[in-house]
């Protein structure tokens, strides 16, 4: 089963074991997140994912197969909320209605 990390995007940024990137999110380009209806999978890259509207619901599935449409772990974020896919990790993100959600690539 996955891993990913939800807490407080201040919490987050404070973990900088997780990911090195982490403290420099300010100096990243942010994508807006669009719904997609299928898991994705990055294998080089974590994915930071932080609600700043609304709220987001956030899925995983096997690692093992991430060819799998099962969900195996999800939760709904909330403004100020973030979740981190480290690389490998099956995710997929919904963003509530009239919500905004950034997607940062931690290359």
């Amino acid at each position: 089963m996955s891993l990913m990390v939800k807490d407080k995007s201040r919490k987050l940024i404070e973990m900088t074991f997780l990911d090195e990137k982490l403290s420099h999110l300010g100096d990243l380009e942010s994508i807006e997140v669009d719904y997609k209806r299928t898991f994705s999978v990055d294998d080089s890259y974590s994915h930071f994912f932080e609600v700043l509207s609304g709220t987001a619901v956030i899925a995983t599935t096997w690692r093992e197969m991430p060819e799998s449409d099962e969900v195996t772990g999800l939760f709904t974020l909330k403004a100020g909320e973030a979740a981190l896919f480290l690389p490998g990790e099956p995710f997929l993100v919904k963003p509530g209605q009239d919500s905004q959600v950034s997607e940062f690539v931690l290359r």
